[in-house]
Protein backbone atom coordinates (compact mmCIF):
# COMPACT_ATOMS: atom_id res chain seq x y z
CA UNK A 1 0.00 0.00 0.00
CA UNK A 2 1.48 3.09 -0.81
CA UNK A 3 0.60 7.18 -0.96
CA UNK A 4 1.10 9.73 -3.71
CA UNK A 5 1.91 13.43 -3.91
CA UNK A 6 -0.70 15.90 -2.51
CA UNK A 7 -3.93 16.81 -4.07
CA UNK A 8 -4.86 19.49 -5.69
CA UNK A 9 -8.04 20.64 -3.64
CA UNK A 10 -9.87 19.71 -0.82
CA UNK A 11 -13.41 20.52 0.59
CA UNK A 12 -14.28 22.82 3.09
CA UNK A 13 -16.86 24.81 4.45
CA UNK A 14 -19.15 23.85 1.85
CA UNK A 15 -16.71 24.65 -1.28
CA UNK A 16 -13.80 23.35 -2.82
CA UNK A 17 -10.78 25.25 -2.12
CA UNK A 18 -6.95 24.94 -3.66
CA UNK A 19 -4.89 22.51 -0.86
CA UNK A 20 -2.63 25.16 0.36
CA UNK A 21 -5.61 27.21 1.49
CA UNK A 22 -7.33 24.14 2.99
CA UNK A 23 -6.76 25.30 6.66
CA UNK A 24 -8.98 25.17 9.77
CA UNK A 25 -8.59 27.73 13.10
CA UNK A 26 -6.30 27.37 15.73
CA UNK A 27 -9.23 26.46 18.18
CA UNK A 28 -11.18 23.94 16.31
CA UNK A 29 -12.35 21.82 18.55
CA UNK A 30 -11.42 18.55 16.88
CA UNK A 31 -7.82 20.26 17.18
CA UNK A 32 -7.76 21.22 20.53
CA UNK A 33 -10.06 18.41 22.14
CA UNK A 34 -10.72 15.50 19.89
CA UNK A 35 -14.27 16.31 18.97
CA UNK A 36 -14.27 15.17 15.57
CA UNK A 37 -14.92 12.36 13.59
CA UNK A 38 -13.98 10.68 10.09
CA UNK A 39 -14.58 8.30 6.93
CA UNK A 40 -12.17 6.81 4.95
CA UNK A 41 -14.11 5.57 1.80
CA UNK A 42 -11.75 3.48 -1.27
CA UNK A 43 -12.33 4.85 -4.86
CA UNK A 44 -11.65 2.44 -7.49
CA UNK A 45 -12.18 2.82 -11.45
CA UNK A 46 -12.38 6.21 -11.40
CA UNK A 47 -15.31 5.72 -8.34
CA UNK A 48 -15.84 5.57 -4.93
CA UNK A 49 -17.42 3.11 -3.32
CA UNK A 50 -19.46 1.37 -0.16
CA UNK A 51 -20.55 5.37 0.46
CA UNK A 52 -23.80 4.72 2.20
CA UNK A 53 -22.67 2.69 5.20
CA UNK A 54 -19.63 4.84 5.73
CA UNK A 55 -21.78 8.10 5.55
CA UNK A 56 -24.31 5.98 7.59
CA UNK A 57 -21.65 5.42 10.41
CA UNK A 58 -21.05 8.90 10.67
CA UNK A 59 -23.92 10.43 10.79
CA UNK A 60 -24.79 7.88 13.99
CA UNK A 61 -21.60 9.00 15.36
CA UNK A 62 -22.51 12.44 14.99
CA UNK A 63 -25.69 11.86 16.43
CA UNK A 64 -24.06 10.96 19.64
CA UNK A 65 -21.68 13.83 19.33
CA UNK A 66 -23.83 16.63 19.13
CA UNK A 67 -22.70 17.46 15.41
CA UNK A 68 -25.57 15.58 13.35
CA UNK A 69 -26.16 19.22 11.63
CA UNK A 70 -22.36 18.78 9.67
CA UNK A 71 -23.12 15.56 8.16
CA UNK A 72 -23.97 15.87 4.64
CA UNK A 73 -26.37 14.23 3.36
CA UNK A 74 -25.83 10.97 1.22
CA UNK A 75 -26.59 12.98 -2.24
CA UNK A 76 -24.11 15.70 -1.22
CA UNK A 77 -21.55 13.46 -0.13
CA UNK A 78 -21.93 11.78 -3.46
CA UNK A 79 -21.21 15.23 -5.39
CA UNK A 80 -18.59 16.38 -3.07
CA UNK A 81 -17.11 12.78 -3.84
CA UNK A 82 -16.85 13.43 -7.61
CA UNK A 83 -15.93 16.38 -7.95
CA UNK A 84 -12.58 15.46 -5.68
CA UNK A 85 -11.76 12.46 -7.80
CA UNK A 86 -12.76 14.48 -11.17
CA UNK A 87 -10.16 17.76 -10.19
CA UNK A 88 -6.85 15.08 -9.92
CA UNK A 89 -8.32 12.51 -12.01
CA UNK A 90 -7.84 9.91 -9.37
CA UNK A 91 -8.55 6.16 -10.31
CA UNK A 92 -7.71 4.66 -7.42
CA UNK A 93 -7.23 6.16 -3.90
CA UNK A 94 -8.87 6.96 -0.87
CA UNK A 95 -11.43 9.32 0.03
CA UNK A 96 -10.82 11.14 3.84
CA UNK A 97 -14.17 12.73 5.45
CA UNK A 98 -13.50 14.81 8.96
CA UNK A 99 -16.06 16.04 10.64
CA UNK A 100 -15.29 18.62 13.83
CA UNK A 101 -17.03 20.16 16.57
CA UNK A 102 -16.52 23.71 14.28
CA UNK A 103 -14.70 26.38 16.41
CA UNK A 104 -15.14 28.52 19.07
CA UNK A 105 -12.57 30.24 22.44
CA UNK A 106 -11.43 27.48 23.84
CA UNK A 107 -13.65 26.00 26.54
CA UNK A 108 -14.16 22.25 27.24
CA UNK A 109 -18.09 23.31 27.07
CA UNK A 110 -18.74 26.33 24.88
CA UNK A 111 -21.23 28.54 26.18
CA UNK A 112 -22.63 28.33 22.78
CA UNK A 113 -22.40 25.54 20.14
CA UNK A 114 -20.33 26.28 17.27
CA UNK A 115 -21.23 25.47 13.21
CA UNK A 116 -19.67 22.23 12.54
CA UNK A 117 -16.66 21.71 10.07
CA UNK A 118 -16.83 19.27 7.47
CA UNK A 119 -13.56 18.44 5.37
CA UNK A 120 -12.79 16.24 2.72
CA UNK A 121 -10.01 14.96 0.17
CA UNK A 122 -8.94 12.20 -2.22
CA UNK A 123 -5.28 11.03 -2.14
CA UNK A 124 -4.32 8.42 -4.36
CA UNK A 125 -3.28 5.09 -2.69
CA UNK A 126 -2.50 1.58 -3.87
CA UNK A 127 -4.24 -0.84 -2.74
CA UNK A 128 -3.16 -4.63 -2.09
CA UNK A 129 -2.81 -7.12 -4.89
CA UNK A 130 -3.11 -10.71 -5.47
CA UNK A 131 0.48 -10.96 -4.69
CA UNK A 132 0.46 -9.32 -1.50
CA UNK A 133 -2.51 -11.19 -0.65
CA UNK A 134 -0.19 -14.11 -0.75
CA UNK A 135 2.63 -13.07 0.73
CA UNK A 136 0.69 -12.53 3.49
CA UNK A 137 0.79 -9.25 6.51
CA UNK A 138 2.48 -9.50 9.60
CA UNK A 139 0.99 -8.68 12.74
CA UNK A 140 2.08 -8.59 16.35
CA UNK A 141 -0.34 -8.28 19.72
CA UNK A 142 -0.61 -4.83 22.09
CA UNK A 143 -2.53 -4.65 24.88
CA UNK A 144 -5.39 -2.27 24.30
CA UNK A 145 -5.17 0.83 26.54
CA UNK A 146 -7.47 2.90 24.27
CA UNK A 147 -10.48 5.06 25.62
CA UNK A 148 -14.09 2.91 25.97
CA UNK A 149 -15.84 3.68 23.21
CA UNK A 150 -14.27 2.92 20.03
CA UNK A 151 -17.12 2.29 18.47
CA UNK A 152 -17.17 6.11 17.45
CA UNK A 153 -14.83 6.59 14.74
CA UNK A 154 -13.16 9.10 16.06
CA UNK A 155 -9.67 11.43 15.32
CA UNK A 156 -8.65 9.83 18.65
CA UNK A 157 -6.14 7.92 17.38
CA UNK A 158 -3.08 8.01 19.53
CA UNK A 159 -3.59 4.03 20.71
CA UNK A 160 -3.17 2.73 17.04
CA UNK A 161 -0.44 5.49 16.38
CA UNK A 162 1.24 3.95 19.26
CA UNK A 163 0.42 0.30 18.76
CA UNK A 164 1.53 0.61 15.27
CA UNK A 165 5.07 1.97 16.42
CA UNK A 166 5.34 -1.44 18.54
CA UNK A 167 4.40 -3.13 15.14
CA UNK A 168 6.73 -1.63 12.63
CA UNK A 169 9.80 -1.83 15.97
CA UNK A 170 8.72 -5.91 15.64
CA UNK A 171 9.23 -5.78 11.98
CA UNK A 172 4.89 -6.46 11.34
CA UNK A 173 2.89 -4.33 9.39
CA UNK A 174 -0.30 -4.23 11.91
CA UNK A 175 -1.04 -4.72 15.52
CA UNK A 176 -3.83 -6.35 17.08
CA UNK A 177 -5.34 -5.22 20.28
CA UNK A 178 -5.83 -7.66 23.32
CA UNK A 179 -7.41 -6.56 26.26
CA UNK A 180 -6.54 -7.70 29.70
CA UNK A 181 -8.51 -11.34 29.95
CA UNK A 182 -6.82 -12.36 26.28
CA UNK A 183 -9.98 -11.11 24.39
CA UNK A 184 -9.02 -10.32 20.92
CA UNK A 185 -10.50 -7.10 19.84
CA UNK A 186 -9.71 -5.65 16.25
CA UNK A 187 -6.43 -4.75 14.61
CA UNK A 188 -4.76 -1.00 14.74
CA UNK A 189 -6.27 -0.32 11.08
CA UNK A 190 -8.02 -3.76 9.99
CA UNK A 191 -10.91 -5.81 11.15
CA UNK A 192 -9.86 -9.31 12.93
CA UNK A 193 -11.08 -12.59 11.20
CA UNK A 194 -10.06 -16.22 11.90
CA UNK A 195 -10.60 -19.51 9.84
CA UNK A 196 -11.28 -22.21 12.15
CA UNK A 197 -12.58 -25.49 10.90
CA UNK A 198 -14.11 -24.06 7.95
CA UNK A 199 -15.71 -21.16 9.72
CA UNK A 200 -15.05 -17.74 9.56
CA UNK A 201 -14.81 -16.36 13.13
CA UNK A 202 -14.38 -12.65 13.76
CA UNK A 203 -14.71 -11.00 17.21
CA UNK A 204 -18.68 -9.79 18.42
CA UNK A 205 -19.42 -6.26 17.77
CA UNK A 206 -18.99 -4.52 21.62
CA UNK A 207 -18.12 -0.34 22.21
CA UNK A 208 -14.71 -1.91 22.13
CA UNK A 209 -14.44 -1.85 18.29
CA UNK A 210 -15.42 -0.29 15.53
CA UNK A 211 -18.48 -1.15 13.62
CA UNK A 212 -16.25 -2.02 9.91
CA UNK A 213 -18.04 -1.19 6.95
CA UNK A 214 -15.68 -3.81 4.91
CA UNK A 215 -16.42 -6.62 7.58
CA UNK A 216 -20.40 -7.36 6.58
CA UNK A 217 -18.93 -7.36 3.04
CA UNK A 218 -16.29 -10.13 3.65
CA UNK A 219 -19.16 -11.74 6.07
CA UNK A 220 -21.10 -11.87 2.76
CA UNK A 221 -18.85 -13.22 0.37
CA UNK A 222 -17.91 -16.12 2.61
CA UNK A 223 -21.52 -17.37 3.45
CA UNK A 224 -21.66 -16.95 -0.70
CA UNK A 225 -18.62 -19.20 -0.76
CA UNK A 226 -20.77 -21.60 1.97
CA UNK A 227 -18.25 -20.48 4.84
CA UNK A 228 -20.60 -20.04 8.08
CA UNK A 229 -19.96 -17.27 9.58
CA UNK A 230 -19.88 -16.44 12.98
CA UNK A 231 -19.61 -13.46 15.80
CA UNK A 232 -18.33 -14.48 19.34
CA UNK A 233 -15.86 -13.87 21.87
CA UNK A 234 -12.26 -14.83 20.50
CA UNK A 235 -9.67 -15.18 22.74
CA UNK A 236 -5.53 -14.57 21.77
CA UNK A 237 -4.70 -17.74 22.55
CA UNK A 238 -6.30 -18.65 19.06
CA UNK A 239 -4.47 -16.40 16.91
CA UNK A 240 -1.53 -18.61 17.48
CA UNK A 241 -3.45 -21.80 15.36
CA UNK A 242 -5.99 -19.90 13.32
CA UNK A 243 -5.63 -19.21 9.56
Amino acid sequence: MSASRDPSVAYLDGRLVPWEEARVPVEDRGFQFGESLYEVVPVTAGRVRLLPPHVDRMRAGAAELGLAEGVPDLEAWSRIAAELIAADGVEEGLLYAQLTGGTAPRRHWPERRPRPTFLAYVRRWRFPRDADVVRGFRAVTVPDLRWGRCDLKTTQLLGSVLALRAAARAGAEEAIFVAEDGTVREGAVSNVFLVEDGRLVTPEQTHHLLPGVTRPVIAEIARAAGMEVVSRRVDAAELATAR
